[in-house]
């Protein structure tokens, strides 16, 4: 049974895509192509987190070096760490914020008629930029607000405020 932990093979193909996402303009060398094989291995399909980290720290690196994969890992497992990190606090903040939220969102909705913007109701719940709308989603995952891909549609659940 293969070693589950250790990286796919990259194909010379497959690097050369990632370093034209990384902006190489042109054809790489052949010895620039294979001092990245082990990085693009490493870092996954096109278009998931580890793969757009590689491609940032690539487009990054003075003269096309490839960062080692310690560095690459190390920056990885910082990403992760910051994730979770944000995660936890937008869950305290919802928990702890849920019914003003929604009682504010309610009383938007009786005043003008429209729900506030994501960016209104974070300024007056004084919620970080950053975290916004991972809250306004935990909270319409919890069924307080609810939303739709219209404008101002931001508002209370049914079930969300207690009377």
């Amino acid at each position: 049974m293969p070693d589950t932990k250790q990286p796919r093979r990259a194909t010379r193909a497959q690097v050369r895509q990632f370093l034209e996402a990384a902006g190489y303009e042109g054809t790489p060398p052949d010895d620039l192509v294979t001092e990245y094989v082990d990085l693009v291995g490493a870092a996954g399909r096109p278009g998931l987190p580890r793969h757009r980290l590689a491609v940032h720290l690539t487009a990054q690196s003075p003269g096309w070096t490839a960062p080692a994969l310690e560095a690459f890992e190390d920056a990885w497992r910082q990403q992760q760490q910051a994730r979770a990190r944000a995660a936890s606090a937008a869950r305290e903040t919802a928990a702890r914020d849920a019914e003003r939220a929604a009682s504010y969102v309610a009383g938007v909705w009786q005043r003008t008629g429209t729900g506030p913007t994501w960016t209104e109701l974070g300024d007056e719940m004084g919620w970080s930029p950053a975290l916004r709308a991972r809250i306004i989603r935990l909270l319409a995952h919890e069924g307080v607000l609810t939303y739709s891909t219209a404008p101002r549609s931001l508002a209370a659940a049914e079930s969300g405020v207690e009377s």
